[in-house]
Order: C-alpha cells, then structure tokens, then sequence
C-alpha cells in the first residue's frame, strides 16, 4: 500500500519510539541496553501491553552507542557532546557502515601567512647553526711550502677532529679555532688519501667538546635541504644553503687511482676553505664532509661534492682505532655496459651492469675464475664476463660495484658474485682480497 511519505515517516518513528521504550524495559541489571531480534513489531493495544506473552519472544543484540563528553563535564549537552543511539530502518538487523555514526571532533586547521612561513623558516636555519657552529672548526696548516686553511668538525669529546686529508697534506703544524675563539694546537693521528679524509687530535682541550651529530647519506634524494658551515677563503664560520643537486657520484679522490662512490653533490655554495667542513641536512645532522668543487676559476659554481657520511663512519673509527683503513679488493678493471658495448658485444637489452675490462693476475677475481675482455690494446672482443649483481643485490653499473664493496663488504668476506657468460648468468664465490695502502 503506498502512502504520503510524511505519514510513512511519521509510522516508521513511532514504531522505532516503541521498540526503543521495549529495549530500555529489556536492559539488564548493569545498564546494558537491549533490542528485540524480531521484524517490526505491531502497534500493541492497551490489553497487548498488560499481556506480555504476546510479546514476540528474540535474541536481545545490543545497540551501538556512541558518547562524547567534555573533559571537565560528564553531563552530555547540545554542545560539548551527544549520546546517540544507532537504530536501522528494521529493528533487529546490524547497522551497516552507514549507519553507524561516528563521534568526530576535528581540529581547526592552522593557517599561516607568508611572512609567517618565512620567519619560522629564518628562526631554524639561525637555531641550527647556532648549535652546529659549536662543533665546526677553522684550521690553519703550516708545510714547508706556506700555509693553507681548511675547516673541520669535532668528531668525539676526545678531542678527535675530522677534515680533509688534502687540509693536512705534509702538515708541519696545525692550529684549531673554535667559534668561542678558543685555540688549539692539534696533532695529524692518520688519514685516508682514496677517500680524501683525516683525523686530527686536539691537545690540552680547555672547554666542553661539542660532538657533532652524525646522520645517514644512503636515504638522501636530490631536492632535500643541504647546508654547508665552513671557512671560505678564511672566512670564519660562514653558513650556506641550498639543496642534493645529486646523489651517487663517483670521483676520484685525487690522491689515489681508487675513486669516491656514493659522492653527495650541492649547489650549496662551497669554495677553498670549506674543505674538510659538515654538510648538513635540515635537521643539523651531517651528511657528508665537502671536499671539493668543479670549476674552472676554484670558485664556487654551483657544483660542489661531499664524502658521503655512510663512507666516513666505516673510514674515521678505523683511522683513529688503527691508524689506517682498509678496503675491500676484488682485482678488476671495468666499465659500464652503454649501448656501443651492447650492440659490439651484441646482448640482450635488459642485460646491465659492470663490464669487466681486465682481471688482475692472481688477485681475488682472477683466482675465482672471473674473465676479462682478451682483446690486446684495448680494442675490444667484447667477450670479458658482466657483474651483474653481488649477493643477490643488482648492479646497474661499475659506480655501483665501487660503491657496494666500499661500503657493504670487508676485506676477507666471501661474497657470491652474479655473472653474465656466453649468454646466460651464473654465480662464481669470490674470497675479496685488500686494497694497497695509499698512505
């Protein structure tokens, strides 16, 4: 029978009124309110209602209830909060998602105005090198051919101070300044030429050591703030700012014929004298040891380049626990496979990573059968074996070979290397030898 909607409206709440008078009369003794399993129940007559056998008998279900009160009122009101109680269309059945309500109070979202943002933003970077300018150093070199500037970071509360190994290169005297104008002499403990770091050690310390805080390069991705504290051209404790131009370069270290892998590069502006100094993050932390810049005039243009962090915690504790650090040596020479190797040595074109050029007479790669391109002269057969990945982990090219062994491996290690041969891949264990010591 169809009927107005206002009258449908009007029986289907007196219904539920009723069903929810029997439910409060169907509580028990703890508060808990219960509904009648049962279809709609009928408009009950006065004798019905004396009569209560003629009650529908059903399973009692609880009804959702929902409260939220003030903090300090526990008595609900328009305003501060509301018990409601979740009643389907059919009495009995389990409200759907949609029905059941949900007690929500959002937070008014804060608005900020530009100038706002701005001061937040010129208050942090202040607050940051405010605390970071603690454990920056200004260091003046002396050598048989003059003297040279550079910058540094206290690495520990022993006094162990670290910088570039091109700072303290054929140093005959080093001199430490802090921001708090206190001075130092310091003493050369060792260095790393393949990576460009060194350690140095203050004496007779007269105030409380700053370390600085220490972070992770692995996780960096270009965008990401980048701030550089150092002594530009002797200019004391100078900061700048800009961002990860770049993340994963391999250069040469300049001291070595072994290169840099996992070299963070900034446009922070980073010119002679911030050598050996932080580069940090937003939050202050480090992230790399700027070491140098690409430009024709040695002044900043833009590109600059740092150890990255995860290099210098394997280094730094080995050059102040052992005087030296050693490297991982696997005994190859190679290149990465671009598309002129790929078409003469005609493979497949999802085959990538790090062609073998040479093999090392009796170093590690060679004893464990590894082959290079035989060709004579470098003209090329195209026929030496490809890395394609170490331990499972793929190697894209031979920048992340020198990366993996420099950062995740030891000298000793076996490690389990995967090969492209004569058309197929297969897996050769390699016992990794030491690389020579540069210092």
């Amino acid at each position: 029978m169809n009927m107005p909607v206002s009258v449908r409206k009007l029986f289907v709440g007196g219904i539920i009124g009723v069903s929810v008078l029997l439910a409060l009369a169907c509580g028990d003794a703890d508060g808990e309110v219960y509904v009648l399993d049962s279809a709609i129940s009928p408009v009950l007559t006065p004798d019905q209602v004396s009569n209560t056998a003629d009650i529908p008998t059903a399973t009692p279900h609880k009804i959702t209830t929902v409260v939220e009160t003030a903090a300090e009122d526990s008595t609900p009101d328009a305003t501060d909060g509301a018990i409601e109680v979740a009643v389907d269309a059919k009495i009995g059945q389990t409200p759907n998602g949609d029905a059941a309500p949900e007690a929500v109070r959002r937070k008014p979202i804060q608005e900020f105005t530009a100038a706002e943002i701005v001061s937040e933003q010129e208050k942090h970077f202040a607050d940051l090198y405010e605390q970071a300018v603690q454990s920056v150093v200004f260091i003046r070199v002396g050598t048989t051919q003059g003297q040279g500037s550079g910058s540094g970071f206290v690495w520990d509360t022993d006094g162990h101070v670290v910088t570039n190994y091109h700072v303290i290169q054929g140093a005959k005297s080093v001199l430490v300044k802090f921001s708090n104008g206190r001075e130092y002499t310091a003493d050369v403990v060792a260095f790393d030429p393949d990576a460009d770091l060194a350690v140095i050690k203050l004496n007779d310390v007269q105030h409380n050591l700053a370390k600085i805080t220490i972070g992770n390069s692995h996780d960096l991705r270009p965008g990401e703030l980048a701030i550089a504290i150092g002594n530009p051209f002797g200019e004391e404790f100078t900061m700048t700012t800009g961002i990860v131009s770049a993340v994963s370069r391999t250069i040469r270290s300049g001291f070595s014929s072994y290169s840099i892998p996992e070299v963070v590069q900034t446009d922070a502006a980073i010119n002679p004298g911030n050598s050996g100094g932080p580069l940090l993050d937003m939050n202050g932390t480090v992230i790399g040891v700027n070491t140098q810049i690409r430009s024709d005039s040695r002044q900043n243009s833009g590109v600059g380049f740092a150890v990255p962090v995860d290099l210098v915690k394997r280094v730094i504790p080995s050059l102040i626990q052992d005087g030296f650090h050693t490297y991982s040596l696997m005994g190859i020479s190679g290149t990465e496979v671009n598309i002129s190797l790929r078409n003469n040595a005609m493979l497949p074109n999802e085959i990538v990573g790090a062609y073998i050029t040479s093999v090392t007479n009796g170093g590690p790669a060679d004893l464990a059968g590894l082959r290079g391109d035989t060709s004579p002269l470098g003209l090329g057969n195209y026929d030496g074996d490809i890395i394609v990945s170490v331990n499972s982990i793929p190697i894209k090219s031979m920048n992340d070979l020198i990366a993996y062994l420099a950062l995740n491996t030891v000298a000793g290690e076996d490690i389990v290397v995967g090969i492209y041969r004569d058309g197929r891949e297969i897996s050769i264990l390699i016992t990794l030898g030491s690389r020579p010591s540069a210092a």
